[in-house]
């Protein structure tokens, strides 16, 4: 029977590992794919190391770690004791309490403090931007307490209760008592709790990813933004460190509880003098950092000799000097130098009209869809253009003008233009059956099929599919698509986004609808994938365009980096690295020539004649159509 333990023992280890091999082994090999290793190199460490931006990030997540840290393992432990004094039942009660954090699921915490400071900020003192560093430090510290309680609770009920009467009879205070003897003997708790609250902070994404505002990002949240394209080896080097980091933290509180256990009783009292003067400078030190930490980013971000310009865009949706490609954003800066442009991105138009309904954030400049564009005017979200301070405006091509969601253009620019169709692995799908949306329907590729995760794509592919208008409000008809949808469930692998890039150039899927511009992409890493837009029938034809949002602070920035982006040069190069069709006149004069004459990227006239965008639909009919997606996702 033990030796079977032992087995199952190993076991769980080398399942509980495995992965962390595969990632440190990953940060060292020089080719790209995790599979297959190509030979050994430090590369990775190099450039993890020059790349300024991505150190920026690991120290916010270690500022917040550090300041969230200290005050929750501060505030923990006052709280512990107190606790302890109650009653047995209100105790009980009160770590009934104390436990909800922890086992509340994160996205529910993390909407309710959003909402809250949104409420506060917003609501109650008047400010626009009250999504920031603040209310990040303060959920981080809201979901530490309770595990710096729950380690700390233990010490305190191990602890013998005459100890502390013991120091007050021989001449101690009861708050000198608590340091010289309570604190000396719940420290192991204490530093396993700080242990955890630091390594659950650094690691956090769900609730960061709702309480952050534009301007101060951590690690995790940024990472998310990197999953629409394979992550560079690079990413894989810096999980090594923060791995390494986590394991020494652990090794070291093991050690530490080690060495408590094995201390004779009759020392405690001579040892609690020595341990606390460590403990205390171990804390001045940690606290000293982390404000002149937090000091030198505050006195960062409160200077006013340059203006920052925050832009949000899709992920991965601007060039940013990788694989060859013009930095965008530093080629805007070093033309305008006394602006700063603090770039985010969301990964759908719902995602960014919900950061931006909600509200607590300052955002100048957004890129979404027509549809999308459609409703912020609708819905007063989008200020009027001053085209006096666009210029190179005149370089935007008829035939994406006076289009249907911005009729009289005076709220959008166009940024890109793209389709939507069907990218497949021709080493496993039969190109007899490369025909229609109907592939998507096909039996014969059961399992090996995903779709849209998300309600408009999906219905719209299902209303070609069917002969309907994409925009149609009729509800039979959108009932008919949901049927559809659930008739195709079946053989549906999985509902993706981003997730399709690995999906597809990894062949642990055969097909899928997207974006041209993506399986552009894909392609250039598979040899065997291929795109095509359905024969005979309608596909989605849409526009993604630069406007400026109500809660705009800096609309004359915002409109000299619609500009820039307007020049045929910088446009050119930017389709470079996206593989989207530009709406600026002379821009592929400046493409590389390969996707300059993709058809994949520009269609013939006589396929696009084809094409029909997506409209705005009405709120009831929007909240209809996303309730049956929902329905047939959960079938």
């Amino acid at each position: 029977m033990r030796k079977t333990n032992r087995i199952f023992s190993v076991l769980i280890f080398i399942f509980l590992y495995i992965p962390m091999a595969v990632l440190i082994l990953a940060s060292f090999n020089t080719g790209k794919n995790i599979a297959i290793f190509e030979g050994f190199t430090f590369d990775q460490y190099k450039e993890l190391f020059r790349d300024r931006d991505l150190l920026a990030l690991l120290g916010n997540s270690l500022l917040i770690a550090i300041l969230s840290t200290a005050i929750a393992t501060a505030f923990g432990t006052f709280a512990a004791v107190g606790i302890h004094s109650l009653k047995p039942r209100m105790r009980k009660a009160v770590m009934t309490l104390t436990n909800i954090p922890m086992t509340n699921p994160d996205i529910v915490t993390g909407i309710s403090l959003s909402l809250l400071f949104v409420f506060i900020g917003t609501g109650m003192l008047g400010q626009k931007q009250s999504l920031n560093f603040w209310t990040l430090l303060i959920a981080h510290i809201t979901f530490n307490l309770p595990y710096v309680i729950l380690n700390v609770m233990p010490k305190l009920q191990q602890m013998n209760p005459a100890l502390q009467d013991a120091a007050m009879d021989l001449g101690c205070t009861p708050v000198k008592a608590f340091f010289k003897v309570t604190l000396h003997e719940i420290m192991p708790g204490m530093v396993a709790g700080a242990i955890m609250a630091f390594t659950m902070s650094l690691d956090d994404f769900v609730i960061s990813y709702f309480v952050t505002g534009t301007e101060f990002v951590t690690l995790p949240v940024k990472i998310y933004s990197f999953t629409k394209k394979p992550i560079h080896p690079k990413i894989y080097a810096m999980f090594t460190l923060l791995f390494l980091l986590i394991f020494v933290l652990m090794v070291t509180m093991n050690l530490l509880q080690l060495r408590g256990d094995k201390r004779k009783q009759d020392r405690r009292i001579k040892m609690a003098s020595r341990g606390m003067r460590v403990f205390r400078r171990a804390i001045a030190i940690i606290c000293t950092v982390a404000l002149i930490c937090g000091s030198a980013f505050l006195i960062i971000r409160s200077r006013k000799d340059k203006i920052t310009l925050n832009v949000m865009n899709w992920g991965q949706n601007i060039a940013d000097g990788s694989d060859g490609t013009i930095d965008l954003i530093a080629a805007f800066e070093e033309a305008y130098p006394y602006i700063d442009v603090n770039y985010s991105e969301y990964a759908s138009n719902e995602e960014l009209y919900s950061k931006l309904s909600n509200g607590g954030l300052v955002v100048d400049l957004i890129i979404p869809s027509d549809y999308m564009i459609a409703r912020m005017i609708s819905e007063d979200m989008l200020l009027p253009l001053d085209f006096g301070n666009i210029p190179n405006y005149k370089n935007v091509m008829d035939t994406y003008k006076d289009q249907a969601y911005d009729p009289e253009n005076q709220y959008s620019v166009p940024y890109t233009w793209g389709t939507v169709g069907i990218i497949y692995n021709a080493k496993y799908v039969d190109e007899a059956d490369v025909t229609g949306w109907d592939l998507l329907w096909n039996e014969k590729y059961k399992g090996q099929i995903l779709m849209f995760d998300n309600s408009r794509d999906a219905f719209g592919i299902a209303q070609y599919k069917l002969g309907y208008s994409v925009n149609t409000t009729d509800k039979e008809e959108l009932q008919a698509c949901a049927d559809a949808l659930s008739a195709q469930r079946p053989l549906v692998q999985q509902y993706v986004m981003d997730q399709v890039y690995a999906k597809m150039e990894e062949e642990n899927a055969w097909i899928a609808p997207y974006y041209a511009g993506d399986a552009m992409m894909m392609m250039e890493n598979n040899e065997n994938l291929r795109f095509y837009l359905p024969e005979n029938e309608s596909f989605n034809l849409f526009i993604d365009a630069m406007c400026i949002p109500y809660c705009c602070q800096e609309k004359a920035a915002a409109e000299l980096f619609i500009d820039f982006m307007c020049n045929p040069e910088i446009s050119g190069a930017n389709m470079d690295y996206i593989c989207y069709g530009s709406p600026i006149e002379g821009a592929t004069e400046y493409m590389d020539e390969y996707l300059a004459e993709s058809e994949v990227i520009y269609p013939p006239a006589e396929i696009l004649e084809r094409g029909e965008s997506y409209g705005f639909l009405p709120e009831d009919i929007t909240r209809y159509v996303e309730n049956l997606f929902l329905q047939v996702r959960l079938n």
